[in-house]
């Protein structure tokens, strides 16, 4: 069986409407004690697609609630998911063999920084966060402030980023912790009886144990910072039992306030941090020590191979291997491998008797297996050549264990593993990438292709159906085939189709396309996509041209970054795609927008580059006959917007501008900005060229602005538009701004988009396609 979801569609602005709290960096759902992305989801129905015939069944979900989270439990038997009311949220369990699904919990689940929860190993118990019993009322901002917002700076310099909605004193804090302390609990899936774990606590993460007998807990310490939001909080990470005993701390670390010294994780040198998969304790990876006195006991260890203490070897300099058993003391703590260089990664089989080490020592990586009954010795799976972007021999194939843990995919003889990954071609633009499935014999090393894309359709594998990887879950595509999903046959090469998807965009997905080379004046070239009405007859159309700068070192940096191009891939049409406007008329061009200049520098020439290829662009257009020069506009969102105004301002080639949610003052941002490292006052000069607001009396054209009234993007506050309008207007542009309530960096809602289409479009044909017909001579000039 594969799970699919049903969705709504656009979301109602009412969704977004609904109370909610900007606040530490989280948008929580008060009334129903969630994070407010669960209130705004989109999947209101869940399904069962058959993976031998592609037969539909309906999973039983509540009429009235929006569905989440969906998991398989580990035996396949049944499926939890989190139901989204609006007042709770509560946790649900369908029996895939009646198909009736049931409410487990009683108490409504608390999601607002722990989002999901855990099955045990059997099946037979789901952990999650609830809202604790007899928990207070919500904390109430005095009527009269009590509380100055006092901030000081730091003995050091500290260079954070613009975070929006942090805490601003002893109210918000109160606010949040009352939001984002929960209750552990473990809920029987057989009658919902509910066992709690522990004393509530700010709880960020938990991973129950394959057995059900432990839980890895991670909760938020305080002091709260106020120049942070909570991703960034400090966070102590330990081993719980049952009745909520912390036995070990695993890892922790303070909050990241911007201090270097004080910013590393104190994670007693481990990484790879998971359980057993055969339900046997934890295991990690112990990194080399770095003088570090304090960690020391953290990092006593038996010797390699479980000898004896006497017999120990010192391996503090090297990458090893560790589990750590039940108690979880210092003589339960094991080395079980040690590395001659870094480990990149770590993955047990099924029984744990057999692991996979990815090594990397400078250009290289190495993937190997070692036995565990016979740890001396090491079985390369690949070794790979980091430089050379056209040797990939795949990534480990993976699928979930008996006890739902993550584990390596072994042939059913456990003799082999596979490789998945996707091939890249130096001549990208006439061969596709082509997804392949490798087998490999542990022990001899030897490789034999299972699978591999076709030439002329982009075939990607999405699941190995069985151990011996005789039947495949394989996605096909190409320009005029929509993504389906098929069950493959290796052993006679047939597809089964398995679902039947439709397309309501094919007027835009269908549209003419052309992609070429675009030169600039200085001989830089880079790749252009035009897109033409479907019914295009060969008179050039007024044209949007929208972009996104890229900041990039050279032309080869550029070369480099493009070769992932899939000439097979089905167009993609989301809501605020630029290709809509095909359908209104008009040429739409998409073309890569480098701003190229040695590391730390390129802004320096980030003018210079906009000027260069907006009139490479046009020109390039104009020449194939695909747009009225003088009748263009040109658009991008965030830092495309920023493109945008620039373009306006330092060239006389555009009619009309679309930029959202844009930031056009870096001197807000005064500590850095996308690839810029220097700071306001050592790049002075540069901030300023760069900042719209500073040239806005240079605008020529009309410029429309749209902003999400709740941008809680870092750099893009709904003030940088507010000041370029009031800019703008005092100096007698012609510019509009709208404002859309409750939205985001990104407009979401089915009334935001229908109006803001309906103003683009509008926009674009009063300045761009029914302009004064006598045109003027474009030009373009850097300051």
């Amino acid at each position: 069986m594969f799970l699919n979801t049903r969705s709504i569609g656009l979301r109602p602005l009412s969704s977004l409407a609904k109370e909610h709290y900007n606040i530490a960096g989280l948008q929580i759902d008060p009334a129903a004690n969630r994070a407010r992305f669960f209130t705004t989801g989109l999947t209101n129905g869940l399904e069962l697609i058959d993976a031998s015939d592609g037969a539909v069944r309906n999973v039983d979900t509540p009429d009235d609630a929006l569905i989440s989270s969906a998991s398989w439990s580990p035996d396949g038997e049944r499926l939890a998911f989190f139901a989204h009311y609006d007042d709770a949220t509560h946790l649900y369990v369908t029996d895939l063999e009646t198909g009736s699904s049931s409410r487990v919990t009683d108490t409504p689940v608390l999601a607002t920084v722990s989002t999901s929860f855990e099955w045990s190993g059997d099946g037979q118990h789901l952990f999650v966060v609830l809202i604790p019993e007899n928990r207070g009322a919500e904390p109430q901002r005095d009527a009269v402030p009590q509380h100055l917002q006092v901030r000081k700076t730091a003995d050091a310099e500290n260079r954070l980023r613009t975070y929006p909605s942090l805490l601003e004193g002893p109210y918000e804090a109160e606010l949040l912790e009352h939001y984002i302390t929960g209750q552990l609990a473990r809920i029987s899936v057989a009658d919902g009886s509910t066992d709690a774990i522990g004393e509530p606590a700010m709880i960020r993460n938990i991973d129950a144990a394959p057995g059900g007998d432990f839980l890895r807990v991670q909760t938020i310490q305080k002091p709260f910072s106020y120049i942070v939001p909570v991703s960034q909080y400090a966070w102590t990470e330990e081993i719980w039992d049952l009745d909520g005993n912390a036995l070990a701390t695993v890892r922790k670390s303070d909050a990241r306030e911007g201090d270097p010294e004080a910013d590393e994780l104190e994670d007693f040198n481990r990484s790879f941090v998971s359980w057993r998969p055969d339900g046997e304790g934890i295991s990690f990876v112990a990194k080399p020590d770095e003088d570090d006195e304090e960690n020391d006991d953290n990092n006593d260890t038996e010797g390699a191979n479980g000898a004896d203490d006497e017999e120990a070897e010192d391996y503090s300099d090297k990458h090893r291997v560790v589990q750590w058993l039940p108690p979880f003391d210092d003589d339960s703590m094991e080395v079980i491998f040690v590395a001659d260089r870094e480990i990149r990664g770590l993955t047990y089989s099924d029984a744990a008797d057999l692991l996979f080490l990815e090594e990397r020592h400078q250009g290289d990586d190495h993937l190997y297996a070692v036995f565990m009954d016979e740890p001396d010795s090491t079985y390369t799976i690949y070794r790979k050549d980091r430089d050379d972007f056209y040797d990939i021999p795949g990534s480990l194939a993976t699928t979930t264990g008996s006890l739902g843990m993550n584990v390596a995919r072994l042939t059913s003889d456990g003799a082999s593993v596979y490789l998945s990954g996707t091939q890249y071609f130096e001549d990208f633009e006439n061969e596709a990438p082509r997804p392949f499935l490798d087998r490999v014999e542990i022990r001899s090393g030897e490789t034999e292709r299972v699978f591999e894309s076709s030439e002329d359709v982009y075939e990607q594998i999405t699941a190995i159906l069985d151990d011996d990887a005789e039947y495949l879950m394989v996605q096909r595509q190409s320009p005029t085939m929509l993504p389906d999903s098929y069950r493959y046959s290796v052993a006679d090469g047939a597809f089964t189709q398995l679902t039947e998807n439709e397309d309501p965009n094919e007027a835009v997905t269908q549209a003419q396309r052309d992609r070429f080379k675009v030169t600039r004046a200085d001989g830089f070239e880079f790749w252009m996509e035009v897109v033409m009405p479907r019914d295009w007859d060969g008179e050039p159309l007024p044209g949007l041209l929208w972009h996104y700068p890229r900041e990039l070192d050279d032309q080869d940096a550029y070369d480099d970054s493009v070769r992932r191009y899939n000439k097979n891939a089905y167009p993609r049409i989301g809501s605020r795609t630029a290709d809509i406007l095909v359908e209104h008329g008009y040429a739409v061009l998409k073309p890569d927008w480098p701003i190229v200049g040695d590391r730390g520098t390129s802004n320096d020439n980030f003018v210079w580059s906009i000027v260069q290829n907006s009139t490479a662009v046009l020109d390039a257009a104009d020449q194939r006959g695909y747009i009225d020069r003088y009748r263009m506009a040109i658009g991008g969102h965030s830092y495309g917007a920023f493109g945008t105004a620039n373009a306006m301002i330092h060239t006389s080639l555009f009619k009309a501008g679309i930029a959202g949610a844009g930031n056009y003052n870096r001197t807000l941002t005064p500590l850095g900005f996308q690839r810029e490292r220097a700071d306001l006052w050592r790049g002075a000069d540069r901030y300023i060229q760069m900042s719209p607001i500073f040239w806005a009396e240079r605008m020529d054209g009309a410029l429309l602005m749209y902003h999400g009234a709740e941008d809680q993007n870092v750099g893009t506050w709904p003030m940088n538009s507010e000041r370029m309008f009031h800019a703008l207007n005092g100096l007698g542009k012609t510019a509009a701004m709208y404002m859309y309530p409750y939205e985001g960096h990104g407009p979401s809602a089915e009334e935001t988009l229908l109006d803001m289409w309906t103003r683009w479009a509008d926009w674009l044909d009063e300045h761009v396609k029914n302009a004064d017909d006598e045109p003027e001579e474009a030009t373009a000039e850097a300051p």
